[in-house]
């Protein structure tokens, strides 16, 4: 499940079997931070993520459900 609470509640979840779970890699944790955060941004985020947020890892999955909403006002 991926959320956001400003400015509006938004999230969505998927459902499905995962085929492979690995161990997260500093090169995924950048492509990761890169897709999100402004270039100036990610060696530091990454940084962070690898000494203070504990073990990472990458689920494979094949999604079958997905539920999505936004919350925000009507």
């Amino acid at each position: 499940m991926v959320q956001r609470t400003e400015p509006t509640v938004r999230y969505v979840s998927v459902e499905g079997p995962v085929s492979r779970i690995t161990a997260d890699s500093r090169d995924q944790a950048v492509q990761m931070a890169a897709r999100y955060l402004p270039a100036d941004r990610v060696e530091d985020f990454v940084e962070y993520e690898q000494t203070q947020l504990g073990e990472h890892v990458t689920l494979y999955m094949q999604p079958e459900h997905w539920v999505s909403a936004d919350l925000g006002q009507g």
